[in-house]
């Protein structure tokens, strides 16, 4: 008995470790982080999409295994049809066409709502890692 309860208990570990590998614990399902992160880099200037990954993860406002390029590119597609971004084709200053974002009036409004927002969350995830902290205390 104490044989099926070890191989039990070593499913379990497996089962464990796969889902905490896709689990939010880990740091994933943060992609709503990068719609902000990506208007702090166009306020600053227009970019396009290579340089803006370049520029957030130096900047450290995405971290990782660096950012995927696939998604940078959906979230700007969405923030585009959101009115948050524009967008056009260069086709003069590099050797192939890429396409340059820059920050819209209706971006920068939500880039202030996203401020407001993220010391809301900050104090809610320091209150959360207060409580973790103290869970002994308890």
């Amino acid at each position: 008995m104490i044989l099926t309860e070890q191989i039990h208990a070593e499913k379990g570990r497996h089962f464990m470790d796969a889902c905490l590998e896709k689990c939010a614990c880990r740091g994933s399902y943060l992609d709503k982080f990068l719609q902000p992160a990506i208007l702090v880099v166009l306020q600053r200037g227009s970019s396009h999409g290579f340089q803006m990954i370049s520029d957030l993860e130096k900047s450290g406002m995405v971290s990782g295994n660096g950012l995927d390029p696939a998604g940078l590119y959906r979230t700007l597609k969405r923030m585009e049809t959101a009115g948050l971004v524009t967008s056009y084709w260069d086709t003069e200053s590099a050797s192939k066409p890429r396409r340059v974002y820059s920050i819209t009036d209706e971006g920068r409004h939500c880039l202030s709502a996203w401020e407001k927002t993220l010391l809301e969350y900050r104090s809610n995830i320091d209150a959360i890692l207060r409580g973790i902290f103290s869970a002994g205390e308890l």
